[in-house]
């Protein structure tokens, strides 16, 4: 059976319509879906359940992962979200797509505002503010840098770059395996690495500062707008642009989304 948009709360067994007011999270995950189809479903659940035990939570929420799955809608453009929430109760939310974008442009953030950076849900209201800052200072999103001047994260995205051939992405701990992690482990990053790999294309970490982006082709990716070229930094390095490319792969992401929905 699938539902319609709203927000519904799983009670064990089935999901029933919610109410009262939105609790805080521990946990969120979120993507797009078209027409009933998700790119890279499995990651997304992996994804939560993993968060879910990081976060203490005693026993893995499968079952209303898969009766989430199974409850979107089959036809339309939505952006759902799974959510664990601060008192312990799994909770999903039906609502619609925001209009989705093929290009971005960024500002740089004096502060971070992240307490849990590994994880997505927890710091969620404040990097909606901030992206708000972001706006306001005439550009899309915020990026979010570390006390040493390094790129680690931005307010919806993560980011990666083209040398070349050569795809360069962040590593999740700065500094080694040993230290915390200092982005969420993205769905949309790990999609692209796996396209990289089926082109036989080179992919690389690095930690960089944003002086050293100048001249690079800079992508901006989420679940939500899965690829998009960044073509401005306010008051950051000049950027170039590839745009034959860019096109190419955007094409390349969605055209991998695999039907999810129980109502097709």
């Amino acid at each position: 059976m699938t539902l319609t948009e709203g927000r519904y709360r799983w009670n064990g067994s089935e999901l029933r319509p919610a109410t009262g007011p939105a609790l805080g999270l521990f946990v969120a995950d979120s993507f797009v879906i078209r027409d009933g189809a998700v790119v890279a479903p499995e990651l997304h659940r992996a994804r939560f359940l993993r968060d879910a035990d990081t976060q203490g939570m005693v026993n893995a929420p499968t079952a209303f992962v898969d009766t989430a799955f199974a409850a979107l809608p089959a036809s339309g453009l939505w952006f759902p979200r799974f959510d664990l929430t601060e008192r312990g109760e799994l909770e999903l939310w039906i609502r619609p797509a925001p209009p989705l974008g093929r290009n971005v442009t960024l500002w740089t953030s004096p502060d971070d505002p992240r307490t849990e950076p590994g994880i997505k849900g927890p710091d969620i209201p404040a990097l909606a503010e901030l992206r708000e800052r972001a706006q306001e200072a005439g550009a899309d999103e915020a990026v979010i840098m570390d006390a040493a001047g390094f790129l680690t994260d931005g307010a919806t995205t993560c980011f990666v770059w083209w040398r070349g051939d050569v795809l360069y992405t962040q590593p999740i701990r700065a500094g080694g395996e040993s230290r915390p992690a200092n982005r969420v482990s993205s769905v949309t990053v790990d999609v692209v690495r796996q396209m990289a790999v089926a082109a036989g294309l080179d992919i690389r970490e690095e930690e960089i500062r944003p002086v050293d982006l100048a001249g690079v082709n800079l992508w901006a990716l989420n679940a939500l707008h899965g690829i998009r070229g960044v073509t401005e930094w306010h008051a950051g390095p000049a950027l170039s642009r590839g745009d034959d490319r860019l096109e190419a792969w955007q094409k390349m992401y969605w055209s991998r989304a695999i039907n999810v929905s129980g109502g097709a």
